[in-house]
């Protein structure tokens, strides 16, 4: 019963892996973007807003399975 709440979060760890790898291998990826590096704060607290809420996700997420196994 375990085994399979293991298998989801490792499914999509190698699915994030395997989608950074094509991203970072991309025609677009290499040509690059000269407006990359403008604006650079918004960009890393939007991404910091998106990994709280993931993490805030997978805390509600885990927290709810455990309480139907328990």
């Amino acid at each position: 019963m375990v085994g399979w709440i293991m298998a989801i979060p490792a499914s999509i760890i190698i699915a994030g892996l395997i989608a950074t790898i094509l991203i970072g291998a991309s025609k677009a990826n290499k040509e690059g973007n000269p407006a990359y590096f403008q604006q650079t704060g918004k960009k890393w607290m939007r991404l910091s807003w998106y990994y709280i809420w993931c993490i805030l996700l997978a805390v509600l997420i885990f927290w709810i399975v455990f309480q139907f196994i328990m």
